[in-house]
């Protein structure tokens, strides 16, 4: 341009061809549209810098289209700043629901009732908290505005948001502070008070209205200089109006207050000048003390001084005055010149002139500081050691070094009053001495012990094993045992203590149950105890001695082998077979009802050797021939004989065998033994025979191979395993022939065939469970070093195949060596591996990881309790991608029979983690789970480290 400025311009036109398709013409306008885009670059540059703004002051800025948000949810424009406010980062590309669901779920109402208002005013205003990515809570204040459009719909949303966190937080505190310090205002001793420059009260304690009679309504009327005594009012004023002045921060006088009632109170006043945060409003601060008794006692010290100096001389007490700094003795009367071994030749003399020997042992150095302070010192049982009667003596005293001041207030003198009582203290430390050799006595004895003192049975001198057995601390000390203890209410025990304390006569008990709160838990715990009532030198009675023995693992151990024994006897009921048990002398002790229901016979006839009766004539020779064998050398008792049933008199076929039930020094101690019917078999056999002789070999191998498998039964050291095995293998053995041999002839009976077999292979694989599981319980050999890498890959070697079928990953960190049985060890992951592949979700790629690390014990979960104690534990894990559990079953898991499925979801027996926890505790471990449906399952052990 001429003027050489810039410009814009817009240029429209349009090009004209010919039929050859060549431009010829070109015609069009031109606007200046200079103003145009200046405006919009000041528009633009406007806006960056409201922005700039914006996030300079911490705040972030959104835009929200409500149609879009509702149709794609993702539409909203914002700054870096808001997704940090929001999210604690600056991230980009985020949609609305991301900030929606960062809101705190307790506030998502306030949110939701803000927009609703809103959505009617148009402006939207709240304060709500929202959690950030880090996870830390934070609280964001939201101002905004609708947009509507011709109809009122709201179209859009804008606004700002702020983080607040820091204000509110301030705020808090401030209320924080602000109740402490009502707290400490209102309930303090000290008489405080606030006034403004003029000394009226606006703010009173309630300390304050005591002291002056006045409530705290009739104090706000008043002024502090009206109530102040009239001789003081003008250094009080003066002094007042120099902190109002500012010529002092503060200042402190003692002087009087007139009482409601027109009683004199004098105080000890400090009177200090305080601000507000601004520096604008200035109050006073009073704080005063009553002295009031303290003036009175000195006024009353004074007037009877001279009274009380011609006392001192006739005093039936050692008394005596030391003049000055000095300490010059001034006055000392009878009894305190036989206490320092002097007489009256030493008035005049310095202290330690008169006595040198008491340079050194500090009472020159105390008297001094009594002077120097004004402070009494009150000496109790102190040793001083005089010369008297010609040598140096021990001696202790109780005294008192007390100043005396004359009328100007200042301390001319220091009193001693003394009186001697070395006799009382050697008595004393005798006592103590035997005290402290009962109190060794008790705290050094084998078995709990504790002393119940007078009517409420307050605890005295409790031992450490005492204080163990209560899980208590010292705090019990010195309370009644009903408030030490409060758990023994309703219990026996405080009645018990009561009468032994009343009638004087001792009670002991054996295996006495108590329900004692030890680490955080009530539990049950079992004691021989003594309650020996002790008695004075007056012969009565003053205490209770308890002594304790804690006998829980005996009695629990007793228990256990009492529940053993009935679930044996349950489990013999229980069992199909006839079965009985016998001595090491062969002689019958028990049979289960079916024995009693076959024979029709009682107890009583058939007990000890009674139970020849019934065995047919010709097999009972040989019969007797096996039974005594069998006690002689200890061998399995197995033998095939016919007994006579009581209801018809029919001789039935049985196949008898017994076990020898071994202690752990190998000695017999009990015979187990089933008799089961095999008549039948023995009839089909027979058949067999006569019908199929091209099978005789062949059935003769069976039966080798039969006799053979009864003979490996003597591995078993419980009942179920020689009870049931052999009659279920026949069972399925002679059900494999029928349905080999005589399908077609068995018709429908071959779908019963087929349910017996099921459920015999359901049978012995419990019993081969229960037999794992049995051993697992006596039989372990914790001393060899087994390295568990070595563990688990013998381990997948025998999953193998199952491994593959199911496709499954499996993961194995280096796992560590310990001390234990190789072979449970083995058992233990096996049945893990072996769940973890059975329970997994349809679908998905089983995912198996097994690692190791170190733990400390103090880091174990609270409820893993490990069977031996140790300091550092190692923590292996067996985790999955499973059907997982509900934790609520977390205990029932490790029970033997107990399913969270029935058999037709998933196969097994209930025993495989009982089998697991056994282990875990025979290695003085512990195992536990933690799972979710659906979100798989980790099984955790606990084995200590060596």
């Amino acid at each position: 341009m001429t003027d050489r400025q810039l410009r814009w311009v817009r240029f429209i036109g349009k090009t004209y061809f010919s039929e050859a398709g060549v431009a010829y013409r070109f015609s069009g306008v031109a606007e200046d549209i200079t103003e145009e885009v200046l405006a919009k670059e000041k528009a633009t540059l406007a806006e960056q810098q409201a922005r700039i703004a914006l996030e300079g002051s911490g705040s972030g800025s959104f835009f929200i289209s409500i149609d879009d948000k509702e149709a794609r949810g993702h539409d909203i424009l914002y700054s870096p700043s808001f997704a940090r406010i929001f999210t604690g980062e600056e991230s980009t590309g985020l949609t609305w629901r991301v900030f929606i669901d960062h809101l705190h779920p307790n506030d998502r109402l306030i949110r939701e009732r803000a927009h609703k208002v809103a959505s009617q005013t148009g402006a939207i205003n709240y304060e709500a908290r929202f959690i950030w990515n880090d996870g830390t809570v934070h609280w964001i204040k939201v101002i905004g505005q609708y947009l509507f459009d011709a109809l009122g719909k709201p179209v859009s949303i804008s606004g700002i948001a702020l983080d607040i966190t820091e204000q509110k937080e301030k705020d808090k505190a401030l209320r924080e502070a602000e109740e402490r310090f009502s707290i400490a205002f209102n309930h303090t001793s000290m008489a405080m008070a606030f006034t403004d420059q003029k000394a009226n009260f606006t703010l009173v304690n309630d300390a304050y209205t005591q002291l002056l009679g006045y409530s705290a309504e009739e104090l706000y009327t008043l002024n502090s200089f009206e109530l102040t005594h009239p001789d003081d009012r003008a250094g009080n004023r003066q002094l007042f109006e120099e902190v109002v002045g500012g010529k002092r921060p503060f200042f402190n006088l003692v002087k009087r207050y007139v009482h409601k009632d027109s009683s004199i109170r004098w105080v000890q006043l400090n009177v200090t000048s305080v601000s507000d945060a601004q520096d604008e409003d200035q109050s006073m601060v009073i704080i005063a003390q009553d002295i009031s008794e303290r003036v009175e006692a000195e006024a009353k010290l004074r007037a009877s001084e001279d009274r009380f100096r011609n006392m001192i001389i006739q005093a039936p007490v050692a008394i005596s005055v030391l003049a000055g700094r000095s300490l010059t003795v001034e006055t000392a009367n009878k009894s305190m010149l036989e206490i320092w071994g002097k007489d009256a030749s030493i008035t005049s003399k310095s202290l330690i002139e008169a006595l040198p020997e008491l340079k050194g042992q500090g009472f020159i150095e105390l008297l001094e500081e009594v002077y120097d302070s004004g402070i009494s010192y009150y000496g109790f049982e102190t040793l001083a050691r005089l010369h008297r009667k010609g040598q140096l003596e021990d001696a202790f005293f109780n005294f008192v070094y007390a100043p005396i001041r004359d009328d100007l207030e200042n301390i001319s003198s220091v009193m001693v009053v003394a009186t001697e009582v070395t006799t009382q203290v050697k008595a004393k430390t005798a006592l103590q001495e035997s005290e402290q050799r009962f109190r060794n006595l008790i705290e050094e004895a084998p078995v709990a012990i504790s002393l119940f003192v007078g009517p409420d049975m307050v605890v005295e001198l409790p031992n450490e094993a005492m204080l163990k057995f209560w899980g208590k601390g010292d705090s019990v000390i010195g309370k009644p045992l009903r408030e030490g203890v409060p758990e023994l209410v309703g219990q026996p025990f405080l009645q018990i203590l009561d009468t032994v304390y009343t009638t004087g006569v001792e009670y002991s008990a054996q295996a006495a149950r108590a329900e004692l709160v030890v680490d955080g838990r009530l539990q049950t715990f079992y004691f021989n105890f003594t309650y020996k009532p002790l008695r004075n030198a007056a012969g009565q009675i003053y205490a209770v001695l308890d002594m304790a023995v804690d006998v829980t693992e005996q009695v629990v151990a007793r228990r256990a082998i009492e529940e053993s024994e009935l679930r044996f006897r349950t489990l013999m009921e229980a069992i199909a077979q006839m079965t009985w048990t016998n001595t090491p002398d062969g002689d019958v002790n028990f049979f289960n009802q079916r024995w009693y229901d076959y024979t029709g016979l009682d107890f009583e006839q058939t007990k000890a050797w009674g139970w020849q009766a019934v065995i047919h004539p010709e097999d009972l020779p040989h019969t007797l021939d096996m039974y005594k064998k069998a006690l002689s050398d200890g061998t399995v008792f197995v033998v095939e004989n016919r007994y006579r049933r009581g209801s018809d008199g029919m001789y039935r076929w049985h196949l008898n065998r017994a076990l020898p039930i071994r202690d752990e020094s190998g000695e017999i101690k009990l015979w187990v033994g089933t008799a089961t019917d095999i008549h039948e078999q023995k009839q089909v056999a027979a058949e067999l025979e006569q019908q199929v002789q091209a099978r005789t070999e062949q059935l003769t191998a069976s039966n080798h191979d039969l006799r053979r498998s009864n003979e490996n039964l003597e591995k078993f050291a419980y009942i179920a395993s020689h009870d049931l095995q052999e009659p279920l293998r026949k069972i399925q053995s002679f059900g494999d022939i029928l349905k080999n041999q005589y399908a077609q002839e068995l018709g429908e009976g071959l779908d019963h065939l087929e349910r017996m077999q099921g459920a015999a292979s359901r049978m012995s694989l419990l019993i081969r469970d229960l037999l794992t599981f049995s051993r697992i319980s006596t039989r372990q050999d914790a001393s060899m070093s087994v390295s568990l890498n070595r563990v688990i890959t013998e381990v997948l070697d025998d999953l193998e195949i199952a491994i593959k079928q199911a496709r499954a990953q499996i993961q194995v960190n280096s796992l560590p060596t310990v001390s234990g049985d190789e072979s449970q060890l083995r058992q233990l992951f096996q049945n893990l591996l072996s769940n973890a592949l059975k329970f997994q979700k349809t679908g998905t790629t089983p995912f198996i990881q097994i690692q190791s690390e170190q733990i400390l014990a103090s880091s174990l979960p609270a409820s893993v309790k490990p069977a031996r104690l140790a300091t550092v534990y190692f923590q292996i894990s067996v985790a999955d991608n499973g059907i997982g559990f509900d934790e609520k079953y977390i205990d029932r898991i490790f029970q033997v029979f107990q399913r969270l499925h029935s058999r037709n979801e998933y196969a097994g027996t209930g025993i495989g983690l009982a089998i697991c926890e056994k282990v875990v505790a025979n290695h003085g471990g512990a195992i536990t789970a933690f799972s979710q449906p659906g979100q798989g399952a980790t099984f955790t052990i606990y084995l200590p480290v060596a």
